[in-house]
């Protein structure tokens, strides 16, 4: 038996993991970091300890989750791990994939450089429908106002526009959009609860064409994209920068 108890109220996440880790409850383990390294926060801090290792090959979820992030989002993650048993048993996977591990929250918290706080954030959940796409223009267009950066509206709303029309399209459910500012980049989310991930054509559609122009011009605008996968679905990015 495994539980991720995850605390998002203040800008650093942390996840207690309790009970124990074996190769049968590391996809709940790797499901539970995902979602919570797509919230953009300003780090993940993972507290191990609680947890009995049944299979020291499963740890190695931290270092492939934490290598499946780094193209997006940029959030460091961080490990905990208090009885010395579970500190020896992380050594490897924080030497080979250079994830910090402390023995104590308070230690993670304090050495690690997170950095500012992350106050410009906006979300909603919307229904899949036609006013979902108004919708996320407007919120688009109102944390750019907001914000200062009135000069990457039009682009932003167009990349947003892009992807939550893809996902009305071809996922059919509820939406949840959000817009965060951080370290000089715009994060552009639309999560859904379908796992087939959105695929870009080779080349623009023919002219005349219904549909097929939407992904194109998010590859087109945005400074990256992607997606990923989240326990109950994905989650499509877009990053534009917007400053250095």
């Amino acid at each position: 038996m495994l539980s991720c108890e995850i605390d998002r109220t203040a800008p650093v996440t942390v996840i207690q993991v309790d009970g124990v880790l074996r190769l049968g409850t590391v996809a709940q383990v790797r499901a539970a970091l995902l979602k919570c390294l797509a919230e953009c926060p300003d780090a993940v801090v993972v507290d191990l300890s609680r947890i009995e290792i049944a299979r020291p090959a499963a740890l190695t979820v931290f270092g492939a989750v934490s290598r499946r992030a780094v193209a997006w989002p940029p959030v460091p993650l961080v490990l905990v791990a208090e009885p010395p048993s579970v500190r020896t048993a992380l050594e490897p996977v924080g030497r080979i994939w250079q994830i910090p591990v402390h023995d104590s929250v308070e230690a993670a918290l304090d050495a690690a450089p997170f950095g500012l706080p992350v106050h410009r954030r906006l979300e909603k959940r919307l229904r899949p429908g036609t006013m979902a796409l108004s919708q996320t223009r407007a919120m688009v267009s109102e944390a750019c106002t907001n914000w200062g950066l009135g000069d990457f509206t039009l682009p932003a709303e167009l990349i947003m526009s892009e992807l939550a029309s893809n996902a009305v399209q071809h996922a059919g459910t509820d939406l949840t959009v959000a817009v965060v500012l951080r370290r000089g980049l715009l994060h552009l989310t639309v999560a859904d609860g379908n796992p087939t991930p959105p695929h870009a054509p080779d080349a623009f559609p023919p002219v005349g064409a219904l549909s097929g122009r939407g992904l194109m011009l998010v590859q087109e605008f945005a400074t990256a994209w992607g997606h990923l996968p989240i326990d109950e679905g994905k989650v499509v990015w877009a990053t534009l920068r917007v400053s250095g």
